[in-house]
């Protein structure tokens, strides 16, 4: 089978969407099918390029994801798509490499899937403060959704609970397809003393957050239930992982709660030190409440680590009460501080379900899956 996906955003940049390609892209391949990817992206991108099987299409940086790009000029992949003779077409984004995705799929008669990876309706803090803007900006996003995605033959989301939300607001022939979680990288077995011994944290129990550090994690959620959970445990440590364009507002609100010595901020994080974090860590907790699928809860329970989240969308489809974790009322700092002290006191017996929960969601099963959906929608085509 001949697999044609779409993105708006893609190497060098390390998000969860272009984790999921690259996971189902090279599971694909290693069934035998071919895929190829059309991607939005810098021009040193597109001059650093190797891959036959990716065309970068240059575009504009868009300011509220820097890490996205507009392409300019994305039709010219049909062109590609025509000489390649693809089964299928694949959409993973909804700017511009999505539209180039819907027109290839019609002009071309293919079959034509497009996923949901991220919840953009409620990134409206982006574009304005401003409540009733907000509201009226989400409704018109969530129209646009609706009219993009109705035009696939078949709109997939990587949780139940966003398949629930897109069947509410009118999107019709979904499907749950997860993405994948790479156990061969994500073990148990990682070097957390090196991390330990290297941010100082070797006395101390380690509370981390990881991933883009972004308005819509609610990391101020964390940051002030810290100050009532150091009362109880005022050896515990706080390792923030990661970067992103909130970062500077995060350091100053821990300042502001006199909270700097708590805190580490450890940037960017080379990939291959990715599992080595999460084995330094005694728990990891996940405030947001923006998450589609959510892979970091599911990466950390790969590593053997169960997880404080907060009860919203795709987390509490994961975490399950005093089985791998704790589900926290979304923004209550109180709540988050008592269940990540209690996630805390029980992480050894909450350890003992984490990796079978992972397991549920191992890049092979969530392949089939995807593959079968795709045989299902070229045959029905």
């Amino acid at each position: 089978m001949r697999i044609a996906f779409y993105t708006d955003t893609y190497l060098p940049n390390k998000d969860g969407v272009v984790v999921s390609l690259i996971n189902f892209r090279e599971e694909l391949e290693n069934r035998g099918h071919e895929v190829f990817v059309f991607a939005s992206g810098t021009r040193k991108a597109k001059k650093e390029n190797k891959d036959k099987h990716v065309e970068i299409h240059t575009g504009t940086t868009f300011t509220p994801y820097p890490d996205y790009k507009i392409a300019l000029f994305p039709f010219l992949s049909e062109r590609t798509v025509r000489k390649w003779n693809a089964d299928v077409i694949h959409s993973h984004g909804m700017a511009t490499m999505g539209l180039a995705a819907d027109r290839a799929a019609h002009d071309l008669s293919l079959p034509y899937v497009a996923t949901l990876h991220t919840l953009v309706p409620r990134a409206t803090h982006y574009v304005s403060n401003n409540n009733t803007f907000k509201s009226m900006a989400e409704k018109m996003t969530w129209e646009y959704l609706k009219v993009y995605y109705n035009r696939a033959d078949v709109a997939t989301a990587p949780s139940k609970a966003i398949k629930q939300l897109m069947v509410e607001h009118g999107i019709r022939h979904t499907h749950v397809i997860p993405n994948g979680v790479d156990l061969e990288k994500f073990l148990p077995e990682g070097d957390g003393e090196k991390i330990r011994k290297r941010h100082r944290l070797e006395k101390n129990k380690v509370v981390m957050h990881i991933g883009r550090l972004a308005l819509e994690k609610n990391l101020e959620v964390l940051i002030s239930a810290a100050k009532k959970m150091l009362k109880k445990e005022p050896g515990i440590k706080f390792l923030i992982v990661g970067k992103g364009p909130a970062e500077k507002h995060y350091k100053q609100l821990v300042k502001k709660h006199d909270l700097a010595n708590k805190f580490i901020f450890t940037g960017f994080v080379p990939d291959d030190e990715v599992n080595d974090y999460y084995a330094a860590a005694d728990i990891t907790v996940v405030p947001s409440t923006f998450e589609t699928q959510g892979l970091v809860t599911l990466e950390a329970m790969a590593c053997g680590k169960p997880v404080a989240g907060a009860d919203c969308l795709a987390t509490k489809e994961i975490i399950k009460n005093g089985k791998n974790g704790y589900l926290f009322e979304p923004g209550n700092a109180v709540d988050c501080a008592e269940k990540v002290l209690e996630t805390l006191r029980k992480k050894e017996q909450l350890a003992k379900n984490t990796l079978a929960t992972a397991k549920g969601y191992s890049i092979p099963k969530c392949t089939g899956k995807l593959l079968k959906l795709y045989r299902e929608t070229i045959k029905k085509k």
